[in-house]
């Protein structure tokens, strides 16, 4: 069946990427996919052969490195053991994804950047329902979001703009070190290490600079430098780029409430591919090497700092 395109992506993009991975042409690239492919036909503990996109993805990531990838791939179906209050409830069709689209915006903008960068804006749409957030909600949210990245999506890093009009001061409390830990460490940096670009922060009441000031102990320095806070969303419009941007923020794509309603379609038109997800368990018995679930996620002893580039 043929599926709705809710990401835009032109056909060109996939050889600009490439290009500045330091391939000499795509056809090199497309090597290093069936090297990493043919490796992963002889991993036993893995629960299936995994989907040319997703090792496209994982190549492009991991900046051509196919050792990396592989490490990368491996992560990726061992993660979903090691960290079941994050993998064993994240189906998009539970009823904890109401509550999140409900709470809050969470999406990714349908087009581009001149760079190939990914922007995604978030915002409280209900303070109130806010209230009773809880973070591990929000982590399962990116994980389903990039799920489906990985299987429709090409970029070259991510952007985020974070509205924090309207933030209640009680979820800020709830954003701990091992909370921003797991979702930055263990999910983003460990196994699918997005290059984070920038993150523009508007509307941002004095309590959500602690969230800031936890970002700190986990985060580099380089990386606390693309932290821009600004004083208003007209910014945006220069940095961004107007065509990008939801109209309500001054620009030409469709409304927050809009965009939401298309990913959440999105979710339910790939219902069967989560549910074969919510399956994918590592065959620990068959695996040559074993890794310590804190060893593999860098969860020993203090917290590192990360750097997601």
């Amino acid at each position: 069946m043929g599926f709705t395109r809710f990401l835009e992506v032109d056909d060109n993009v996939l050889e600009r990427v490439v290009k500045l991975l330091n391939y000499s042409s795509i056809d090199l690239f497309n090597e290093d996919v069936g090297k990493i492919k043919e490796w992963i036909k002889k991993q036993q503990h893995f629960p299936e052969v995994t989907a040319d996109e997703k090792i496209k993805n994982f190549l492009i990531l991991n900046k051509g490195s196919v050792e990396k990838s592989k490490e990368k791939i491996e992560n990726y179906y061992t993660i979903r053991s090691h960290l079941p209050e994050i993998f064993d409830n994240i189906h998009p069709k539970l009823s904890f994804m109401e509550t999140v689209k409900a709470s809050i915006y969470f999406v990714p903008l349908p087009k581009l950047t001149k760079e190939i960068y990914r922007v995604f804006f978030y915002k409280v749409r209900d303070p109130h329902l806010t209230e009773t957030f809880e973070p591990v909600h929000g982590i399962r949210l990116l994980v389903n979001i990039q799920e489906i990245r990985m299987i429709e999506d090409v970029t070259y890093g991510d952007v985020f703009i974070l509205d924090g009009k309207n933030t209640p001061f009680r979820p800020i409390l709830k954003v701990t070190p091992m909370v921003i830990y797991k979702a930055l460490v263990a999910i983003y940096k460990q196994v699918f290490s997005n290059r984070l670009k920038a993150v523009y922060v508007i509307n941002i009441p004095p309590y959500v600079e602690n969230f800031f000031i936890l970002l700190k102990g986990v985060l580099k320095p380089k990386l606390m430098e693309r932290i821009h806070f600004c004083e208003n969303s007209d910014v945006l419009i220069e940095k961004i780029g107007k065509e990008i941007l939801p109209v309500d923020y001054g620009g030409e794509e469709k409304s927050l409430e809009e965009l939401q309603e298309m990913l959440y379609q999105k979710f339910k038109e790939r219902e069967d591919y989560f549910t074969q997800l919510d399956e994918l368990r590592i065959n620990d018995d068959l695996k040559r090497q074993r890794l310590k679930h804190d060893e593999m996620f860098g969860l020993a002893g203090n917290f590192r700092k990360l750097d997601i580039d």
